[in-house]
């Protein structure tokens, strides 16, 4: 009698998962994202938030919990209830770089996490101010190594220090470090000419470089990008340079998992709406959904890039 209890439960909790799953969502949904609105991260979430309510019918609600290098987000989400209403749209920042540069973290980022979909996947745009004599790579490399330690780079999250160390390693450069709370910060020093160079994506970096606010001299993926009419860091005097920024979507560990396939089919959709492509194109991204496998699998092999970025950096936090 027992057992055929046990066996009835299961029975049914096999038949009501799915039924849970086909319900969702039936009431808001919350984004957390561990950088300030107007970072590129806040835009692809923002994007993806519209086309889930559109087609849900609820309200995506986008909640910015910026500081910390993304620590401060990432520990509301891992610690939101594991119900698919709080998800966690983000970046190797929180998901794979911070694990290599700090001591401890308040989260995990692959234990607390469970692994939805991959978002997008950019390079960075290499920019300067106005005013600083340096209209090439090269020409900022030369400048660099006349002034050891005089020009600053400034940074609003890990890929983009991490692109600016890379850098200085690779080119054999002393630059100075300035950090910021969110990349738009960053942005807005340069174009007051307190700081020098930026290591930015795209969606906050080609918007004052193309309206002629500052100046952008490279990107940083291995090849030309369709487009843009800049030259790669790689073919301007720093051979083998290459750097890439992603986001993608997590929810808290827990999340049951019909719930996950649901959000990957509905967030798989939202990308293929002309509003998300045509973001993609507008800023040289590109998208790259697949499963929740696929997405655990690409946060590992990127742990383990940032983690040989980091050391040779030196980025790690005493």
């Amino acid at each position: 009698m027992l057992r055929r209890s046990f066996v009835a439960g299961m029975a049914l909790a096999g038949i009501a998962a799915p039924a849970e799953a086909q319900a969702y969502p039936d009431r808001p949904i919350r984004i957390v994202v561990p950088f300030g609105p107007g970072t590129a991260t806040d835009t692809v979430a923002r994007a993806v938030g519209a086309e889930l309510s559109a087609r849900t019918g609820q309200s995506v609600i986008i909640d910015n919990k910026p500081g910390a290098e993304g620590q401060i987000g990432a520990q509301a989400a891992a610690s939101a209830p594991p119900d698919g209403y709080t998800l966690f749209i983000t970046t190797q920042t929180t998901q794979a770089t911070n694990i290599h540069v700090y001591k401890s973290l308040p989260y995990d980022p692959v234990k607390s996490f469970a692994p939805v979909i991959g978002l997008s996947l950019g390079a960075q745009i290499v920019m300067v101010r106005n005013d600083l004599p340096a209209t090439s790579v090269t020409e900022l490399i030369a400048l660099a190594r006349a002034q050891p330690g005089k020009l600053s780079f400034g940074s609003g999250n890990g890929s983009s220090r991490g692109g600016a160390e890379l850098f200085k390693i690779m080119a054999k450069v002393d630059l100075l470090g300035v950090p910021y709370k969110t990349q738009p910060q960053a942005i807005g020093d340069l174009l007051g000419g307190r700081i020098d160079v930026i290591f930015s994506d795209f969606i906050t970096g080609l918007p004052p470089v193309r309206d002629g606010r500052a100046r952008g001299l490279a990107v940083t993926s291995r090849d030309r990008l369709a487009g843009l009419p800049y030259p790669t860091v790689h073919e301007s005097g720093v051979p083998g340079y290459e750097m890439w920024a992603w986001t993608a979507c997590y929810a808290p560990a827990g999340t049951p998992r019909p719930i996950i396939d649901r959000l990957n089919g509905l967030i798989r959709k939202a990308m293929a709406s002309e509003t998300y492509l045509n973001l993609t194109r507008t800023t040289s991204g590109m998208p790259f959904p697949g499963s929740p496998e696929d997405l655990a699998a690409f946060q590992a092999r990127e742990t383990a890039k940032w983690g040989e970025i980091v050391a040779t950096a030196g980025m790690k936090e005493p």
